[in-house]
């Protein structure tokens, strides 16, 4: 992917150790093994795709790729079943044919998701209405993120970035949500349902993202990459304005606590702080409200 970002961007093929060499892995674009798991067609069975933890026994193996731009540069190694499949339009065996294609389908969702994500494949017109627009593209997005989990798996980048844009749409919504209620209490409580349901989505996605960033190896901060999602996801929880939630907004920001120390503004150090400290407010100005009420009896 990045060779393809300065070949879209600089014009030319980089050539670099990391980008060339056949002993480097693509951490970041781990794929279910196809000879550990064989598909039907070209998707994932369900259990595989999602790899949550929670199917009994079941252990998904992961193939890593070589760095490459084609599907043919890209044979992808399993350490579970120590297995090299690689990408070869002409072999005859159907089995291997199948197992290999899998690198092609990988190639192919990759592409399609890049070319999602700079903005390329835009699914809606300059002229047409702006909400629609916005849930067209929204719907767009979905079906991109299904995509990339269905061929790719719960450890490829495709998946991964496609989950983050769903986030940022919806932590966008969740404060502008907050802002219209309070005028009809039937349906605020409908809406707060739905809010509830919205927050848990994103903070499991966040923290998804969270495992597979610090299992990547970089050689900085996963706060770099997800410091905005986190902040914005303790906004919404500290918006609840229980106690409950606001501590569990502390625990998120403190992930990127010591990032916004050393990288961020004054102004968002005070963000920062302010949302760890919600939770404290809130207790405090509840304690102090039980006093005046004791001292009223």
């Amino acid at each position: 992917t990045r060779q393809r970002v300065l070949k879209d961007s600089k014009y030319f093929t980089c050539q670099c150790d990391r980008c060339s060499s056949t002993s480097h892995s693509d951490l970041a674009s781990c794929l279910p093994c196809p000879v550990c798991h064989p598909r039907t067609g070209r998707y994932l069975d369900e259990d595989v795709m999602f790899d949550d933890g929670d199917e009994g026994d079941l252990t998904v193996s992961y193939a890593t790729p070589k760095n490459g731009m084609t599907a043919e540069e890209r044979s992808i190694e399993c350490k579970g079943c120590n297995k090299i499949t690689s990408f070869n339009p002409n072999e005859q065996s159907m089995r291997k044919k199948k197992e290999a294609a899998c690198v092609n389908y990988m190639n192919k969702a990759e592409e399609k998701v890049y070319d999602r994500l700079e903005g390329n494949d835009s699914v809606t017109s300059n002229g047409s209405d702006g909400d629609n627009n916005l849930d067209v593209e929204k719907e767009a997005n979905e079906q991109f993120y299904e995509m990339a989990t269905s061929i790719c798996g719960a450890k490829h980048w495709t998946t991964h970035f496609m989950n983050l844009s769903l986030i940022e749409e919806s932590l966008a919504n969740f404060q502008s949500t907050f802002m219209s209620m309070g005028q009809n209490p039937a349906e605020d409580a409908e809406t707060m349902e739905e809010l509830l349901t919205g927050i848990a989505e994103s903070a499991d996605g966040i923290e998804r993202a969270w495992v597979y960033a610090s299992g990547l190896n970089l050689k900085t901060d996963p706060s770099q990459w997800l410091f905005d999602y986190t902040v914005g996801l303790s906004r919404a929880l500290v918006s609840l304005g229980d106690a409950k939630s606001q501590q569990y907004a502390a625990q998120w920001i403190s992930k990127v606590e010591d990032y916004a120390e050393a990288f961020e503004s004054d102004g968002m150090q005070k963000v920062v702080s302010s949302l760890k400290n919600a939770w404290k407010r809130h207790t405090s100005e509840g304690e102090e409200s039980d006093k005046k009420r004791q001292k009223v009896a």
